[in-house]
């Protein structure tokens, strides 16, 4: 047996990780100082700050599959990982709408809401082509009670597939909350 070198009472809490959300390629093409094209298409590049405070660090499982053996079923490993299944993350819309408007953009560059098209300025472009120019990297940080970064969990091949609405009340003082959905290729974590 090893020696713990901390405290078995010493617990993590819910509310201690960062999530950082790198930008699309799609997303950073957009020239933010296009004063003509502003209302349209302007996102703050710098407008990434989340006041997350809902996560899902995702169920892993490799099912097993019954194996006959001497008339008895015996349970053996499928070597086989199931497709993830989309993650949900609850945020806090700032003052200004910019977190809320780069998440929109991102899923307007997907399916323009106005044309009902893929991304028309990019299919204009005889070079254009399908690649991952609209996914990205997602990770969250597990932190510790001085905000010291403990665990990594990295999603890669990231791609928004919802945005949540917005609610208004004028009896409700409270912050505006929102959502998003995203789907993803792989989950790392891991211990720094």
């Amino acid at each position: 047996m090893t020696a713990v070198k901390q405290s078995i009472l010493n617990k993590n809490r819910k509310d201690k990780f960062l999530l950082v959300l790198n930008l699309p390629d799609v997303i950073k093409g957009i020239n933010k100082t296009d004063q003509a094209d502003r209302d349209s298409t302007y996102v703050n590049q710098d407008a990434l700050q989340y006041s997350i405070y809902g996560t899902v660090v995702p169920d892993t499982s490799i099912p097993a599959v019954e194996l006959g053996f001497a008339g008895q079923v015996v349970p053996v490993t499928s070597y086989n990982r199931p497709a993830w299944a989309p993650i949900t993350v609850n945020f806090t819309v700032d003052n200004m709408f910019s977190n809320w408007w780069v998440l929109w953009k991102w899923l307007d560059l997907i399916n323009d809401s106005y044309k009902g098209t893929f991304n028309a300025k990019g299919l204009k472009d005889p070079n254009w082509k399908f690649d991952d120019s609209y996914t990205t990297n997602v990770t969250v940080f597990g932190l510790d009670e001085y905000n010291r970064q403990k665990i990594q969990f990295d999603y890669t091949h990231v791609l928004i597939t919802g945005l949540g609405g917005i609610t208004y009340n004028y009896r409700d003082p409270d912050q505006i909350e929102s959502t998003f959905t995203f789907s993803f290729g792989q989950f790392l974590p891991k211990l720094l």
